[in-house]
């Protein structure tokens, strides 16, 4: 209740910036207009410094947004589409027009008004756009394209009306069309996702340049001066852009750590799973048994020595790839079987029902499963005891199984589990996001549950094939 009640004050301070981003303008000019005061007359150099100044930044963003999408592909073209108009948007303000032609420029502050609307329509909707492609907003294209289409014909009203002094219309209609849009955004639009630093960041911009575009439209339906408007607009523009940038390098910085972090851990893990894996007194024990064999059998023999080969290959081969086929995992499951049959004397049953194999899991994640039925459950001295390893695919995954009916245990009365299930479950976890499920009860047997997700990150490591 309390991180709810946090939200909601967050998002009503951000409503509140956002408001004074686009009215603040718009009642200064208002204002000074009912009070007969001219900012034209107090024009000074130091806008036009201003608007130099925001255009050099505007250009810097542009180009960094250009070379990243290019490069390290952290920006899309969703991005550099925003950046550009607002470069277009500024570039077309009447103030860096001035340092351009003059305080009188005539027809060119006229195209530049008409292209101005342009670039503030387009930034508009680029923002939008934004919104749909990172926060998955799911806006139908029909909706964008209608969207698109209502923006051109507010361009085509405004620049048709300007001449004749009512350009009012068409940027009423596009304002109008701005209102419809965001409400609708945030209507799809979860509070978690409102709630984002970049969305909160952005939505500031917006109502930025939302606020610039109204004001420059207030004082040209007054008739008085605009100076100043864009170039002062162009303020919290800038600086939403640095912030956004500075939390885009803390949150990098974070991730890197995070992954140092996460590194170091899984090699812990993957140490610690080494040396689980071979056991020298297994190996001892089995070297023993290939030595009986040959006394008896050279050809069972040498088939020991080759499950051995296989067996202590596999174990190194997991010191440099993550995952494997499922059939592979099986064929070195059956390998550890046949030699810990061999070893013992007293064959361990293996029952496979297995309906799905397209899928991968962490090398020799099984093994520690298997290694505990048969140290534990005893069901080679049952008639009819088993160890299962079944698979079946359900609506939203793939559902794995380890089981036997052996003598089983109860969770609570023993020590936790070995480390070799343990370091089999923390790389599950790591690498696939899967929690083992790990039921047992006395004198029916162990069950192994893991549950592999559809939405289970695609796998990126190298995969023995």
């Amino acid at each position: 209740m309390k991180a709810e009640a946090n939200k909601k004050r967050v998002r009503i301070f951000s409503a509140i910036a956002d408001a004074l981003l686009l009215l603040t303008g718009c009642i200064v000019a208002a204002a000074a207009h009912a009070a007969g005061l001219d900012f034209g007359q107090f024009y000074l150099q130091s806008v036009e410094v201003l608007a130099i100044i925001a255009l050099c930044f505007f250009a810097l963003f542009v180009v960094i947004e250009v070379v990243s999408a290019i490069t390290i592909s952290d920006s899309t073209w969703h991005t550099v589409f925003v950046a550009v108009a607002l470069l277009g948007f500024h570039l077309t303000g009447r103030d860096f027009l001035a340092v351009m032609f003059g305080h009188g420029g005539g027809l060119s502050f006229e195209i530049g008004d008409i292209l101005h609307f342009f670039f503030f329509e387009v930034a508009a909707f680029a923002i939008f756009l934004f919104w749909n492609y990172t926060f998955s907003v799911g806006i139908p294209r029909r909706v964008l394209i209608i969207s698109g289409l209502w923006s051109l014909v507010c361009i085509a009203l405004y620049s048709s009306l300007y001449f004749f002094g009512l350009p009012m219309i068409g940027s009423a209609l596009f304002f109008v069309g701005v209102v419809a849009a965001a409400a609708y955004t945030y209507r799809r639009m979860p509070l978690a996702k409102q709630m984002d630093k970049t969305f909160i960041a952005t939505e500031a911009l917006f109502y930025s340049v939302v606020g610039s575009a109204l004001t420059f439209e207030v004082c040209l339906v007054q008739g008085s001066s605009s100076a100043g408007v864009s170039a002062f607009h162009a303020i919290p523009v800038i600086l939403v852009f640095l912030s956004i940038y500075a939390a885009f390098a803390m949150r990098t910085d974070r991730a890197a750590l995070k992954a140092s972090e996460y590194k170091l851990q899984y090699e812990r893990i993957k140490a610690r799973a080494l040396k689980e894996q071979i056991k020298p007194h297994f190996i001892f024990n089995v070297l023993a048994a290939i030595q009986s064999l040959y006394r008896n059998n050279v050809d069972e023999g040498d088939r020991a020595v080759t499950l051995l080969a296989r067996h202590l290959r596999t174990n190194i081969e997991a010191t440099d790839v993550d995952f494997i086929p499922f059939e592979k995992e099986l064929d070195n499951v059956q390998v550890l079987v046949d030699l810990e049959n061999m070893r013992l004397g007293n064959a361990f049953h293996i029952i496979y029902d297995i309906d799905c194999t397209d899928f991968a899991v962490p090398i020799l994640s099984l093994q520690p499963y298997i290694e505990n039925a048969i140290k534990y459950s005893r069901v080679n001295e049952k008639e009819d005891g088993f160890i299962l390893i079944s698979t079946r695919r359900e609506e939203e995954g793939i559902l794995l199984v380890v089981a036997d009916n052996g003598v089983g245990f109860d969770p609570a009365a023993v020590k936790p589990a070995s480390c070799g299930i343990r370091n089999s479950s923390e790389r599950l976890s790591m690498l696939m996001g899967v929690t083992p499920e790990i039921v047992s009860s006395p004198g029916k047997g162990t069950t192994v549950r893991i549950f592999i997700k559809n939405s289970t990150p695609s796998i990126s490591s190298q995969i023995i094939e």
